[in-house]
């Protein structure tokens, strides 16, 4: 199958663990049905993908799997132009007429919603949920997963199950994902404890317990003899993993009730095939009981309960401590228990959220100094919680006055996370107090700035709260400049931090935000900044003639403007009019004055032309200034990787880009290299083991341990550190050699 095959389809497509892979699967196939169109399935197998989706012929049919699903590599090649159906079901300028003629003209549609059901625009609602479960039946199965269907709607006849499940596994388990807050998927136990006690209340009521984690299964079996498991009700059904947990999805949504998380696809896609009642099960729960609940929870964190399974059960426990404690008004006993665990071993990167977030609620900003020192000291964490304790650490710096450390905060958050809100709402307050500037940070257009109420997000209270919060000279009351720092991350993708989405690329989300863009600045009219800006999108959304005039006319409005030219040159080098694209770059930096990311930039561009001489000046100097771009000083490093006589002075700028960028993967992966380069083995090793204890290696890591360590004839170093990860070291290996 090739992306040629795939045009004028149905996609499905969802990166993600068993509910949300149906769901998109049913919504892709109800529409491939209603409206005779082919249907395809991207079904991800590599990476970090969970084992039980791994293979999906522990499921369908392999013949099935063999006409209609492809992998990632296909995927990857077609995701971009993939047209959205998120974007399309809200835009009522869509109608039965222009889908038809999009699909005639080629254009695919991506099915990737995790849960609901997928309407669109002009279709009834109430009519698509009530068939979107007939869409399971053009499924084909696996002959066991088929013969377990059956057997399972046998069994269900006639009963009236209430089920609860129970969200754990990789929630807690997994190095990656147990360092995420999930308070949507995962739900303390205590919660269930209660909510089962009040239901055996009922002599006729039975109960069916699913979860992840066999444990919370067993612990529950032993309130009472009427609540089981999958197996006790089934028997030994020696199903593979994959198998095992789509059919415990299919026995969940044949039971009456279901209790759950309030935001699990699973429980979701259950409730969807079986039109049973789903409730969250906190919510379901009186006050009162909720109360109770979550006492007993705080007094088995305070005393170290044997109760919790790991850390990632912990930590997952301590964003329902925080809301319990502030509503009884004392917020200061979460603040010593999350802290006592943290001093004795939680390694949870999002505790320095929760510890950042209780010291704007807590009245105590300053503390937050205190959380950053805290994470500055451990050997590595995630992206996102460096960007966290830099961002709060920038507010409270702001307050104080102390523009110049608020400015290399914002520099190291906006590299960790350069697409995070709350990272945004900070540089917006920082631009209002005049702490950013286009000199000091990634050169931006202020006249693509707007005033705006509020600017941190408010769907979250203790996101909300940092609304409150306002520079040194400031009011919280006081409107605030607003910038779209994405258009920024547009700009620098060369020399800005790499945490990027995929969303980021899919030309029908990027066209809804060019649309929001000319709606929120339509006061600018037909001003330079809003041509340019446009043009930047136009170019991401690949409507090149569009970009390219739309940054002409910017230019030829205003001719001193760097970044205009900037824009042009970064079109112009994708047309291969490289002299032209050239000529604009170096317009640009001139304009600029001296500008590190213009320098960077023009770098790159100077090495791919041949341009040797003006590089190395530009590359001398950029290894020699002192400046905050982490970004920068990785590019630069590696700009000099490139003479043999420099791999000192490289190593010492990725030095010098950990001191803010501490334990990033891509910092730590860059210094073991050069570590090997200068026959340093055993100092990459340590690199390499930290990078790995911590989970934090990608393929892309392991292929390059093992192409360094098999060089030494040190083959056995490469499958040590290899098979202590997730990734499979034979695949490594052929992967290398392939």
């Amino acid at each position: 199958m090739t992306p040629a095959d795939l045009t004028g389809s149905i996609i499905s497509h969802r990166n993600d663990r068993m509910g949300g892979r149906i769901i998109a699967m049913l919504n892709a196939m109800r529409i491939a049905k209603d409206y005779d169109l082919p249907f395809y399935v991207g079904w991800t197998t590599g990476g970090r993908t969970s084992e039980e989706v791994r293979d999906p012929s522990m499921i369908f049919d392999k013949d099935w799997i063999a006409a209609h699903f492809f992998d990632s590599d296909i995927l990857g090649d077609i995701y971009r132009d993939l047209i959205d159906l998120s974007v399309l079901v809200s835009d009522d300028r869509w109608t039965p007429d222009r889908f038809r003629a999009a699909l005639a003209s080629g254009e695919s549609f991506l099915s990737g919603a995790a849960m609901g059901v997928t309407v669109l625009p002009w279709e009834d609602a109430a009519d698509v949920a009530a068939r979107l479960p007939d869409a399971l039946a053009h499924f084909r199965f696996s002959p066991p997963v088929q013969d377990m269907i059956t057997r399972i709607d046998n069994v269900f006849a006639g009963t009236k199950l209430t089920a609860y499940h129970i969200r754990r596994g990789d929630i807690i388990h997994d190095p990656i994902t147990s360092n995420k807050l999930w308070s949507n998927k995962y739900i303390p136990r205590e919660f269930y404890e209660q909510h089962l006690a009040l239901t055996l209340q009922d002599p006729d009521a039975r109960v069916l317990i699913f979860s992840d984690t066999p444990v919370e299964v067993e612990r529950l079996k032993m309130f009472d003899a009427r609540v089981q498991g999958f197996d006790d009700l089934l028997g030994d059904t020696d199903l593979t993993t994959g198998a095992r947990d789509f059919l415990e999805l299919f026995a969940m949504s044949r039971c009456k009730n279901i209790y759950g998380p309030p935001s699990s696809a699973f429980s979701q896609t259950a409730m969807t095939i079986g039109g049973c009642n789903l409730q969250a099960v906190e919510d379901s729960l009186h006050p009162v009981h909720r109360d109770a609940a979550m006492d007993r929870m705080t007094d088995r964190l305070e005393a170290r309960s044997d109760m919790f399974i790991n850390m990632g059960d912990v930590g997952q426990c301590l964003h329902f401590l925080i809301e319990h404690m502030k509503a009884k008004g004392n917020p200061d006993r979460a603040k010593r228990i999350i802290r006592a665990y943290m001093e004795n071993g939680l390694d949870k990167s999002f505790a320095y959220q929760l510890l950042c977030e209780l010291s704007v609620a807590t009245d105590d900003l300053p503390y937050c100094e205190g959380v950053r020192d805290l994470a500055y000291a451990r050997p590595v964490y995630v992206d996102d919680s460096m960007a966290v304790v830099n961002t709060y650490s920038a507010l409270h710096q702001m307050t104080e006055g102390h523009g110049e450390t608020a400015l290399q905060r914002l520099q190291t958050a906006f590299w960790f996370r350069p697409l995070d809100n709350v990272v945004h709402g900070a540089l917006n307050l920082a631009l209002t107090a005049g702490i950013v500037t286009p000199q000091n940070f990634y050169p931006f257009d202020p006249d693509m700035t707007r005033q705006k109420g509020n600017v941190f997000p408010s769907g979250r209270k203790a996101l909300a709260e940092l609304n409150d919060i306002a520079p040194q000279g400031h009011s919280s009351e006081d409107r605030s400049d607003f910038h779209m720092w994405d258009i920024v991350v547009r700009d620098w993708r060369l020399s800005c931090g790499k945490k990027l989405n995929r969303a980021f690329t899919n030309k029908s989300k990027i066209t809804k935000q060019l649309e929001m863009i000319s709606r929120s600045y339509a006061k600018l009219g037909d001003s330079p900044a809003l041509l340019s800006a446009r043009g930047v999108l136009m170019f991401a959304a690949g409507d090149l003639d569009g970009a390219l005039t739309a940054q002409r006319a910017a230019i030829e409005a205003a001719p001193d403007v760097p970044l205009y030219r900037k824009r042009i040159s970064d079109i112009l080098f994708t047309q291969d009019s490289k002299k032209t694209a050239l000529f604009q770059l170096r317009k640009a930096s001139d304009l600029t004055g001296w500008h590190p990311c213009y320098q960077a930039e023009l770098a790159q561009r100077l090495w791919k032309l041949k341009e040797r001489d003006e590089y190395w000046q530009i590359v001398d100097k950029l290894a020699q200034t002192n400046h905050d771009f982490i970004e920068v000083q990785l590019m630069t490093s590696d700009m000099l990787r490139r003479d043999p006589d420099r791999l000192e002075d490289a190593l010492v700028l990725v030095d010098r880009a950990l001191v803010p960028g501490h334990g990033a993967h891509r910092l730590l992966a860059a210094r073991a290299k050069l570590l090997m380069m200068l026959e340093r083995v055993d100092a990459a090793q340590d690199v390499y083991e930290t990078l790995v204890n911590c989970g934090l290696g990608t393929e892309h890591t392991h292929m390059e341990i093992y192409r360094q360590f098999s060089a030494l004839g040190r083959e056995d170093i490469a499958k040590d550190l290899t098979d202590r990860s997730i990734y499979d070291f034979d695949m490594i290996k052929e992967m290398v050699n392939s």
